[in-house]
């Protein structure tokens, strides 16, 4: 289940523009570098003077994501719940309690399609921290990491925030722990006042309102082809607030014997995801849940997704092979969207 995604491509149109509701002149900022092995990007209409302020500040909010949250770091408060024992509340940030609440909410909508107990699974394909490569593990391997699965015996307070489990449990964030860094760098964006902006952690994505002008952000979602350049399929334009993630491992897998593997573990097997569904794209309030949500529906599926996004009202827009070409179906925002761009 773990979450390997492509970025958008991003057609963004940048100029030097004229007022913003801070009274100022103001050009687009633009940042980039990398977080949670992966890159990300912002683009914000706010004064060049402010850049570095801004600079930092974001790098801020992304390090106490990874912080408290990877499993790559020994001390965050994911490694010492996954190190604590049964049955003892593990003192954690109003963050890590947020997105495991938020977490097994979509781990108990998807029946389990979306597993954040996943670790152990993503450690025995070599796809975590622990130094094993990328191999085909045995039945009792896939046996033995399975007993250790299962979100059910996870239990989450938010005041003070903490964690227990009630069974040898480990916890992987990694799949809903990116949209979260997005809406966090959002959120520190508008807290200086800041309405316009653009923000891409590795595929999740928050957009704040149009640009300063009145035109759109323009996003386009990558043609799901392995061995082409990168072009866009679809574009969509964005003229108000939007948590938008995109998933897709045709570009992310390894092979052994000849045998292709994808990247995305479906816990409910203990095995990489062998289906039609090149690319599914979700958009939700924030980025976390969509992040969350487009991990679970490449986990179950095209037929089973579109069950889960008329179950949960989901606007997703997937992208199956079929017979050699591309099929679309899409619900929800994506619909208005692109209806609106034809």
């Amino acid at each position: 289940m773990r979450q390997y995604l492509f970025v958008p491509l991003l057609l963004i149109a940048l100029t030097v523009l004229v007022g913003c509701d801070r009274g100022t002149i103001t050009e687009p900022v633009r940042l980039s570098g990398s977080t949670m092995g992966t890159s990300y990007s912002v683009i914000v209409y706010a004064p060049a003077s402010e850049r570095l302020r801004i600079e930092i500040g974001v790098q801020r909010q992304l390090a106490r994501v990874v912080d408290t949250m990877s499993t790559y770091e020994p001390r965050s408060d994911i490694s010492l719940f996954n190190q604590a024992p049964v049955d003892t509340w593990v003192s954690v940030s109003a963050d890590v309690a947020t997105v495991v609440a938020a977490a097994l909410d979509v781990a108990e909508k998807s029946r389990g399609a979306f597993e954040p107990t996943i670790l152990p699974l993503v450690n025995i394909w070599g796809f975590g921290p622990l130094d094993r490569p990328e191999e085909v593990p045995t039945e009792v391997e896939l046996a033995q990491a399975m007993d250790l699965l299962g979100w059910e015996a996870v239990e989450v307070r938010m005041d003070p925030p903490a964690l227990r489990k009630t069974a040898p449990r480990e916890l992987d964030l990694s799949a809903i722990a990116k949209g979260y860094g997005a809406d966090v760098v959002a959120e520190y964006l508008r807290s200086l006042g800041y309405n316009s902006f653009l923000v891409e952690l590795g595929g999740d994505m928050r957009i704040s309102g149009a640009k300063p002008d009145g035109s759109p952000w323009r996003v386009g979602i990558e043609t799901p082809e392995e061995g082409i350049a990168r072009s866009a399929y679809r574009v969509l334009e964005f003229f108000d607030d939007a948590a938008l993630v995109t998933s897709g491992d045709y570009r992310n897998y390894f092979e052994v014997d000849g045998v292709r593997y994808s990247h995305t573990i479906d816990p409910r097997t203990g095995y990489p995801v062998r289906h039609n569904m090149v690319s599914v794209s979700v958009m939700a309030e924030n980025a976390m849940l969509a992040d969350a949500w487009a991990t679970a529906l490449v986990s179950v599926g095209p037929e089973q997704a579109r069950v889960l996004a008329d179950t949960y009202g989901l606007s997703i827009y997937l992208i199956e092979r079929v017979a050699g070409e591309f099929v679309e179906y899409m619900t929800g925002e994506f619909t208005r969207l692109m209806s609106a761009g034809e």
